[in-house]
């Protein structure tokens, strides 16, 4: 079996785990693993420079979405091909890995670990203005974006239920806005309150927006939630059981390009993005991901 790199990132939101207990769920399971704590980035970046053979070394993120997410955009940047991915969760928010039905508890978790079991998994890539970016779980246009960055400026003492305490802030003023999209099954120009364009099935600590994705088929699940406030807080409330999608107003497309031609904002796995215009793509099966 490759040694694991294990990139710890001491900024997520979540547990705070020791390098001691870390190193010991390695041993315990006969694992090869080099330890590398992170705080940025940059210092994510440099590790994967330095163990950027993909046939010797394979990727494990201690943390949430949103290091997986890093770990994913630093892997594709330095064009590292089909790399080996895996997750030990322990950020304020690991939806990804409930698409496999994979434990939240870490030391259930690290069995995942021991296995050669790998599943080939699609990526997106959004690109503004300003900058691009990978993600591999769900990213959001409007409302939804809207709450992210408002959840981002909240005090660190909030930082476990940092996207409640944000969406019922940002519910109060919230109203549908006119979106413009362009996608290869075709467009779309109306007042819109949130579009989710889903490559996984689970986000928002649990919720099932997309129970019908696949990760492995090239397209994007896109949700259209051409709604009124009040509406889509009733859309909110099913989605968290995946009951949502034949409510009126809610517009299912799968398309493997989307074309954003208005301003909303914008947010990806769980961390805010910028603003459109922008254009979305799929890389088809571009890591493996261990389950």
């Amino acid at each position: 079996m490759k040694t694991y790199v294990v990139i710890h990132n001491k900024n997520s939101r979540g547990k705070n785990l020791k390098k001691e207990y870390i190193d010991r769920l390695f041993i315990l399971n006969n694992l090869k693993h080099i330890y590398k704590s992170t705080h940025s980035y940059e210092e994510l970046d440099e590790t994967i420079k330095l163990y950027s053979n993909s046939s010797v070394y394979q990727y494990c993120t201690i943390g949430g979405d949103g290091s997986l997410n890093s770990l994913v955009n630093s892997l594709m940047k330095n064009n590292i091909q089909t790399p080996d991915v895996s997750i030990l969760p322990a950020g304020s928010g690991s939806d990804f890995i409930r698409t496999f039905a994979i434990s939240q508890d870490i030391e259930v978790a690290m069995r995942h670990l021991c296995t050669e079991n790998y599943y080939e998994i699609d990526v997106g890539l959004v690109k503004n203005k300003d900058k691009d970016k990978y993600f591999v779980n769900v990213m959001n246009i409007g409302f939804l974006a809207d709450s992210v960055e408002a959840s981002e400026k909240l005090p660190r003492i909030f930082r476990k239920f940092r996207y409640p305490v944000s969406f019922w802030q940002k519910i109060i003023k919230a109203f549908a806005t006119e979106t413009s999209i362009d996608t290869d099954r075709g467009e779309f120009n109306g007042k819109v309150f949130n579009i989710s364009i889903c490559n996984a099935q689970y986000f928002g600590g649990g919720w099932n927006i997309s129970p019908k994705s696949s990760l492995q088929d090239g397209l994007f699940n896109v949700q259209i939630f051409a709604v009124t406030k009040l509406k889509a807080m009733k859309i909110f409330f099913l989605a968290k059981k995946g009951l949502h999608l034949t409510e009126p107003g809610v517009i299912v497309k799968k398309t493997s390009s989307i074309k954003l031609k208005t301003d909303q904002a914008i947010e990806i796995d769980g961390d805010f993005f910028g603003n459109g215009p922008a254009d979305i793509f799929i890389k088809k099966r571009a890591i493996r991901f261990k389950i």
